[in-house]
């Protein structure tokens, strides 16, 4: 019974003789043939790039996001780039009712922030303030202690309780 042919294609590039003499060097060393060494030795150079990338954190510029890899999920843009310290990178989303309790909050802790509506004054005033959200960008150096306060408030969807001291 003949092998199954594998899904490939073929490549055909011009490289450097040094290059190509340790490819064949290889090859004999793992006792392989040269297809099966250079697939070998793509893959697992491949792989450790994927794995820099997905722990990699990048900005979005188009919809202000830091996001894991290389293509936002939002927008599906591609090449993002390292965040900035002056980025402002999108925090979260709150309704209305709970957007004040949040910035007053981030006036407390210093933490510099921008907040869009997202309905707009006009579509709010015809509709009420119940379907309005706000959305919360702050800079990038600010991020990470402006994620953790707002864990830290809005635990589980609910505002959690703080005792007062006595």
């Amino acid at each position: 019974m003949p092998r199954k042919r594998k899904d490939g294609r073929f490549i055909n590039y011009y490289i450097d003789r040094n290059i190509f003499e340790r490819l064949e060097r290889y090859a004999e060393d793992k006792g392989q043939p040269m297809t099966a060494a250079l697939e070998r030795i793509l893959e697992e150079h491949l792989d450790r790039y994927e794995e820099e990338l997905a722990a990699t954190q990048n900005y979005c510029p188009n919809c202000h996001t830091l996001v894991q890899g290389t293509r936002c999920p939002a927008c599906d843009k591609k090449w993002l780039e390292p965040p900035k310290s002056e980025d402002y990178c999108f925090l979260t989303e709150k309704d209305m009712i709970w957007a004040g309790v949040f910035e007053d909050c981030l006036r407390q802790n210093g933490i510099p922030y921008l907040s869009q509506n997202t309905l707009g004054a006009g579509l709010t005033a015809k509709i009420g303030t119940m379907m309005e959200s706000v959305k919360f960008y702050v800079r990038y150096t600010w991020f990470d202690k402006a994620k953790l306060l707002e864990e830290d408030l809005f635990r589980a969807g609910t505002l959690v309780e703080f005792e007062e001291e006595e």
